[in-house]
């Protein structure tokens, strides 16, 4: 308005929309010019650990002579639901930045990480943006936890096992598998004595003992929609898969032989108890074709498939879940029936969220009826637990993110006590 009433203005005006023309001129020229110049890589694990937070790792290059100011946006898989992933980084000339971020995978199978892009503009005028799109279209596996695996792995042959939980049981009787004969050496038990070997080396000898190898265990695990609840982020089936992963890899360091066996409301896989190199893999890679399933597990199709095809004692580790007393007792003759003929070990969740609730300030009647309901149905996995011991099967309820801690411990107790 002022350029009405004074010419000079009008001037003024004119120069500085002449100037910024040239100067976004001048930055299109430069940006043209600098795309070619751009380049970034992204770097992932060809396989990521379920529910585990791990990084990609991004590497954005700057091969020109300009300072740019970049916007970093990548095409991450779906099954992340990350919307937001922006990053801003300046790049001086002839430079690299790096930068990490971080996921955490809730959901197994194939992701597909897609292009790169790179948005950039000069950093002084930053008046307009041009975009590179770089192809790093790669599949990654979300697979069970090995991150998980080897921590437990560490833990439980380290002297750190009591850090993380998991509980250590004093060893009841002596060793009863033999292993080899040696000199005797003072504080060792005099029944141990091998008199023929004796009087051979013509020196106190002794048999050596060890703990008993290759025990059978099974791990059963309930793909029925009882499993389908989430925790965490994950499904209870995520977790007893997880923890499947975890104890089968710490039986085969025991050197005791190690299977599977999946259902729903039919027999799913089948891997027979082996101690062999490969059968850490074979049972990693069925664990991660595992899904659950709308209809109700069967548990009698179970016992008799379990009969038939298992017919030595064996341990068996049934991850499954009951929210009410009376799912117990529809199938509890088939418990009783399975445990006459193996050691079984039941595991069943508890609802975190209900404990939450069952703790929860009440400011009006709806709380209150909600908090009573909470606490009657964590009384009601309480009497499943008592329930299960009256029958002499052994169990173990427990919280989703504490499943694998437990499960360790109720492994080493039956080898430490020698249950059979």
């Amino acid at each position: 308005m002022l350029s009405y009433s004074y010419a000079f203005f009008f001037r003024i005006g004119q120069l500085i929309i002449s100037l910024l023309f040239l100067f976004t001129l001048l930055e299109w020229f430069i940006l043209f010019r600098v795309a070619a110049f751009l380049d970034g890589r992204r770097e992932v694990f060809g396989r990521l650990s379920l529910g585990d937070d791990q990084y990609v790792k991004y590497v954005i290059y700057n091969h020109s002579n300009i300072e740019l100011l970049t916007e970093i946006v990548d095409e991450l898989p779906y099954q992340l639901q990350e919307r937001n992933m922006q990053v801003l980084k300046f790049l001086k000339p002839q430079s690299k930045q790096k930068f990490d971020l971080k996921i955490r995978p809730t959901v197994r199978g194939l992701y597909m990480f897609g292009h790169l892009h790179i948005y950039f503009s000069t950093r002084w005028l930053q008046l307009l943006q041009r975009r590179v799109s770089i192809d790093r279209r790669e599949e990654v596996k979300v697979i069970p936890s090995i991150i998980q695996m080897k921590r437990y792995e560490l833990e439980v042959f380290s002297h750190t096992a009591l850090l993380s939980g998991i509980r250590r049981v004093r060893t009841i009787g002596e060793d009863d598998e033999f292993e080899h004969i040696r000199a005797f050496q003072q504080g060792d038990n005099i029944r141990s004595m091998n008199w023929k070997a004796t009087s051979r080396k013509h020196v106190p000898m002794v048999n050596q003992f060890q703990n008993t190898r290759s025990q059978i265990v099974y791990c059963i695990v309930d793909k029925g929609r009882s499993m389908k609840m989430p925790f965490a982020g994950l499904s209870l089936l995520d977790h007893a898969i997880n923890a499947s992963l975890v104890i089968s890899n710490i039986v085969l360091k025991k050197y005791d032989r190690i299977g599977l066996i999946t259902f729903s409301d039919k027999i799913g896989q089948i891997v027979g108890a082996e101690n062999t190199p490969q059968q850490l893999g074979l049972i990693a890679q069925q664990l991660y074709n595992q899904s659950t399933g709308y209809k109700e597990s069967n548990y009698e199709l179970l016992f008799y498939t379990l009969r038939q095809r298992i017919r030595r004692r064996s341990i068996m580790l049934f991850f499954t879940n009951f929210e009410h007393l009376y799912d117990l007792e529809r199938n509890l003759e088939f418990f009783r029936a399975l445990n006459r003929r193996h050691l079984l070990v039941i595991i069943f969740f508890i609802n975190t969220e209900l404990s939450e609730t069952s703790e929860m300030q009440t400011e009006s009647i709806s709380d209150i009826y909600l908090k009573t309901t909470a606490k009657k149905t964590l009384i009601e996995k309480e009497l499943i637990l008592n329930t299960l011991k009256v029958n002499g099967i052994q169990s173990i309820l427990t919280r989703p993110e504490d499943l694998s801690i437990e499960v360790i411990s109720k492994y080493l107790e039956i080898k430490a006590k020698r249950m059979r």
